[in-house]
């Protein structure tokens, strides 16, 4: 046993996968009462692993929790399970990832149950890519159903990212575009409340001058949709606000003003008149 021992890990430390495998199976095999046999059944599933046969990994791995629980490599076992999902699952969002929730999963009791593991670090870092990865999946099924013009089903999606992967990079991008799936509904108020919402809760994000300038906007089209509607005193409120969102937009400023003149002094005849069509 000891050369195949041997032959083992110097095969597996020269990369030579298949061959590793090979010895480490024929001792699981032939000598299941050797003491050594937990740490043999360890390399086994790290050869696969290492040969990328992440499925076959994962179910030796399996094995050795199963059958050597009190093993020095059970926690590392663990941690590894996880790892061959998520290696194994596909690197496109569009393809099947059930396999990644089921690694986030596993990542998150690793963390529970080994507080103290040096891996601990390691552990956190896969959970965070692992996260990003479905939380990406969600956000672009958001991006298709805008595409269809479906804005419920992508709002659903968005939300879907806000509340579950907030602290992901997709968790601010998926807030703005929830805020346009309100634009893009005519719902003014709505839009103008998230964007502006958006604009204070990320302040140094890339898109944050965009979601101004689309806050501005909104409550810009909020006080038209009142005046078509013939309610003036809300149009001046809402036009009130939209002083306060614009900021330095010089011209959207200009276009307030002589709304709030024309709200003020004209009718809703005079005022739908001067700007149909805006």
């Amino acid at each position: 046993m000891r050369e195949l021992y041997d032959h083992g890990m110097e095969r597996y430390q020269k990369q030579k996968y298949l061959e590793a495998v090979d010895a480490f199976q024929a001792i699981v095999f032939n000598y299941p009462g050797a003491t050594v046999v937990d740490t043999v059944q360890y390399y086994l599933a790290l050869s696969y692993y290492g040969n990328e046969d992440y499925t076959l990994a994962s179910v030796e791995f399996n094995r050795l929790l199963l059958n050597y629980p009190a093993s020095v490599y059970a926690s590392q076992a663990q941690l590894m399970k996880a790892v061959c999902l998520y290696e194994g699952t596909p690197e496109h969002h569009g393809l099947d990832q059930t396999d990644l929730e089921t690694a986030i999963r596993q990542f998150e009791d690793y963390i529970v149950d080994y507080p103290e593991s040096v891996a601990l670090t390691d552990a956190r870092a896969y959970l965070a890519k692992a996260r990003a990865r479905l939380a990406q999946k969600y956000y672009q099924a958001g991006i298709v159903y805008i595409r269809l013009s479906d804005y419920r089903a992508a709002k659903i999606y968005y939300q879907k990212v806000i509340d579950d992967f907030t602290d992901t990079e997709w968790g601010p991008k998926a807030a703005y575009q929830l805020a346009e799936c309100h634009f893009l509904e005519h719902d003014w108020t709505g839009a103008q409340e998230r964007f502006e919402n958006f604009r204070i809760v990320y302040p140094d994000h890339a898109w944050a001058s965009r979601a101004a300038a689309r806050s501005c906007e909104s409550a810009f089209k909020a006080s038209q949709a009142a005046v078509k509607d013939g309610d003036l005193a809300k149009a001046r409120d809402l036009l009130e606000r939209a002083k306060s969102v614009c900021g330095q937009d010089s011209d959207k400023l200009r276009d307030i003003e002589d709304q709030l003149l024309r709200t003020g002094e004209g009718s809703v005849v005079e005022v739908e008149k001067d700007h149909a069509g805006t």
